[in-house]
Order: structure tokens, then C-alpha cells, then sequence
């Protein structure tokens, strides 16, 4: 998507167009600059969802009840995160603190932090498409976004912006998942957390 957004940036570099604060005139800018700048963004929460992904490498497999690994073989924990490293892949490894493991959720927390973030940013970027797009004869219509769908039966020729409006309500979703996963991150006393089911349940929708 962001490399999109920068092919379109260059494409547009030398189109003339105001910038905005507030949603008055401000000064101008090229309408080039304004695409590089969503691909910008977009750039670095993808930096930050890949970051963020390494917390979500340490694993507690093993460790049994409360993570002090009773009842386990000696050994087996290591071996865990050996195969499912192995099967995925990823550098998964033991944690260091397999209690806090077990008690914590944070490496949840932290990623779906993340992908709210992202959200946040596509949700921003959507808006301002369908500001960009309004009109087109008595609003702002600097771009013209493509007719993906009919419009009103009773306005003929009205394109409304579906797309970008369906963004935003993927946006929606992924921040509400972020509450539910930050209050099961918050919860589950003691030794072992309770929350998982939700937290996996709303991460992986947000996911």
C-alpha cells in the first residue's frame, strides 16, 4: 500500500495544490508531496509492526502450571521453542522469566498496540482521501478517486467514497480490539492469565 502511495507521489510531484491546517488554507505544496507523505507513514508503523513482532517470539511453552516447569522433563522447555522455531520459522526462543511469561501477556499487547497504531494512520489517510475527493463541484475535488460502485438511485452520477470509508471502519475495528486486548493484558491475577482466549480472539480479527 505505501508503495503505492509513492508511485502515485511521483506521479503527482509537480501538481500544484494548497496545503491545509485546521481545514483552512495554508501554504502551498505539490499534491506529490502530500502522496509521499501518506506512504511515509505508512512506512514506519510497518518499521514498527516488524519491531514489534520479536516480542511475540518468546514463548513459555513448558514451563507447565505457574512457569516453574513442574511435572516437565528437564529440558523440554528449550526444546519447545527449538521445534516451533523450527516449524515457523521465526527466531522463537524461551523466555528468560518463564513466570513473568505465563502471568504476562505483554508481547499481545505490544503488537496489537501496533496494529492500532497502523490502523490509526490508515484511518487518517482515508479521511483525508474522502476530504481531497468531496465535491466535486461544490467541494474541495483535488483527486478524483475511481467510480468503484454506483452511487444513490436518486442522485445520478453521485460516487461516494466506499473504499476509503470501509478503511476507516476497519479502523475502527482494530482500535476497539486494542481496548479488549489492553484490559485482558491488565487482568488474569497471579501467576496465570485468564484473558488469553479474548486477547488471541481480538488479535487475531485485528491481525
Amino acid at each position: 500500500l505505501s508503495a503505492s502511495f509513492h508511485k502515485k507521489g511521483e506521479e503527482f510531484n509537480k501538481l500544484l495544490k494548497m496545503g491545509r491546517t485546521e481545514g483552512q488554507d495554508a501554504v502551498p505544496m505539490t499534491l506529490g508531496q502530500e502522496f509521499h507523505a501518506f506512504g511515509n507513514q505508512l512506512d514506519a508503523e510497518i518499521s514498527t509492526l516488524k519491531k514489534s513482532e520479536s516480542f511475540l517470539c518468546e514463548q513459555n511453552m513448558g514451563a507447565t502450571a505457574i512457569g516453574t516447569g513442574i511435572t516437565a522433563t528437564p529440558g523440554y522447555a528449550e526444546k519447545c521453542a527449538a521445534q516451533l522455531a523450527k516449524i515457523t520459522g521465526k527466531p522463537i526462543v524461551m523466555s528468560k522469566d518463564l513466570i513473568a511469561a505465563t502471568s504476562s501477556q505483554q508481547g499481545f499487547v505490544i503488537y496489537s498496540s501496533a496494529l492500532k497504531s497502523y490502523a490509526i494512520a490508515l484511518s487518517k489517510i482515508s479521511s483525508d482521501l474522502i476530504f481531497l475527493a468531496s465535491g466535486p463541484r461544490t467541494g474541495i475535488f483535488e483527486i478524483n478517486l475511481p467510480a468503484l460502485q454506483p452511487g444513490s438511485s436518486i442522485m445520478p452520477g453521485k460516487v461516494n467514497p466506499t473504499q476509503c470509508e470501509a478503511m476507516t471502519m476497519v479502523a475502527a475495528q482494530v482500535m476497539g480490539n486494542d481496548v479488549t486486548i489492553g484490559i485482558g493484558g491488565s487482568m488474569g491475577h497471579f501467576e496465570l492469565n485468564v484473558f488469553k482466549p479474548v486477547m488471541i480472539f481480538n488479535f487475531l480479527h485485528s491481525a
